[in-house]
């Protein structure tokens, strides 16, 4: 039995499948911490609690339920617990470290008053890693350095769209339900079945649970749940579950939340006193750790729906260790001045590659590296490919493209 089965059931069938654009779907979407966060989580106990009683929807209305959903100011704590099947990272316990994120169990203090107003704070038992968002003005705050990032984001159509096209790739990272519900919702299609699997309490609130399940065969992913607040159709909580388990590989959900609108003072930064703050220009921030970065991965989308696989191009491991292992012993690296890189992530890297499986093919050779939720092929010739998809459709994909 699944985890719901539990629950009062409401209703489950298939429901046509409503075209919902990446726009319509309301959803509170903060600046995030680290734009790589895309998985990750296995819920904490305290979101349980006995299934409240609410009258029956439809798949179909519930769906229109989140869409027309006007929700965009809240407060809260939310908890984000990683499951991937990776190696542990290292020593980054103790600290607010959003490569963290890609692991464990963490949580995150969140506020946002409509689009432009918007804050994160990443805790942990000895530090903080905070991400502001104000009109124009974003900053990023690391304790653990007692260093800071600030950016102003351009007011005008066409001005610095570098750093604007930046600014909107770290507002994709799903750090609370309503971004990682977005994200999902507006990727329907036909390949997937979706049905209502009775309700639960979260943060308090009463809950109608929305199932994704995919129809393709080939995904790793089970099925896709997302708690839906009954009286005003937010996204509470998302989970995301690999194929015959019951443990979520990403689970994103409120402790607490109010949808009251958080105070101004909320969303005003000062740097700490002895901070040291760097702005973020375009290009000096483009660059990124041992030269990577969203423009030079040349990332391509192979496949679609629960079949997509992601391309990355240029990836030189040994430079990614080398900076890995610079950025360990305190280098002057600007790419791991903002505290990402922390730890001794040069060893894991080693680690996380020798553990691959020597593959050969059609796009040449390399190593494969599975998990019961992600499948990763790095080549000899500098790409990177992974989905939360089998060994073999991510080999097919790759073969399709062939040796470069």
């Amino acid at each position: 039995m699944s985890e719901h089965d539990t629950n009062h059931r409401t209703d489950k069938h298939d429901a046509p499948v409503s075209p919902l654009r990446r726009g319509t779907v309301r959803a509170i979407a903060p600046v995030s911490v680290v734009a790589i966060v895309a998985t990750g989580a296995a819920l904490a106990p305290q979101f349980a609690s006995a299934a409240p009683a609410l009258p029956p929807i439809s798949a179909q209305n519930l769906l229109v339920k989140v869409a027309q959903s006007k929700v965009e100011a809240y407060s809260g704590t939310v908890a984000l617990t990683t499951n991937l099947g990776l190696p542990a990272l290292p020593n980054l316990s103790n600290r607010a470290n959003p490569l963290s994120l890609l692991s464990g169990t963490h949580t995150l203090q969140v506020a946002a008053n409509g689009p432009h107003k918007e804050r994160i704070a990443l805790l942990d038992t000895m530090s903080e890693y905070d991400l502001v968002h104000n009109g124009t003005q974003v900053w990023l705050y690391d304790s653990s350095q007692n260093s800071v990032e600030h950016a102003t984001l351009p007011d005008k159509p066409g001005a610095d769209e570098k750093l604007r096209s930046k600014a909107d790739q770290l507002g994709k990272a799903p750090l609370t339900p309503q971004q990682a519900a977005q994200q999902l919702l507006a990727a329907l299609s036909p390949s997937t079945y979706i049905s209502v699997d009775g309700t639960q309490s979260v943060a308090g609130r009463a809950a109608y649970t929305l199932v994704l399940t995919p129809k393709q065969s080939g995904s790793l992913i089970g099925k896709i749940t997302i708690a839906v607040d009954s009286d005003n159709g937010a996204p509470l909580r998302v989970a995301v579950y690999p194929h015959g388990s019951g443990t979520a590989a990403f689970d994103v959900g409120f402790q607490k939340v109010s949808f009251s609108a958080p105070s101004d003072a909320q969303f005003n930064f000062k740097a700490p006193k002895g901070s040291t703050v760097h702005e973020m220009a375009g290009q000096a921030r483009e660059r990124g750790m041992a030269g990577l970065s969203g423009a030079n991965l040349n990332p391509q989308v192979l496949g679609k729906d629960w079949l997509s696989v992601v391309e990355l191009h240029g990836v030189d491991l040994n430079a990614l260790t080398n900076a890995a292992g610079s950025g360990s012993k305190g280098g002057s690296d600007r790419g791991n001045a903002n505290g990402l890189f922390n730890g001794d992530i040069s060893s894991y890297l080693n680690t996380l590659i020798g553990a691959g499986k020597q593959v050969s093919g059609a796009f040449g050779s390399g190593k494969l590296y599975t998990t019961n939720f992600l499948s990763i092929l790095i080549t000899n010739d500098g790409r990177l490919f992974v989905g939360s998809v089998t060994p073999a459709v991510l080999e097919a994909d790759a073969v399709a493209q062939g040796a470069k």
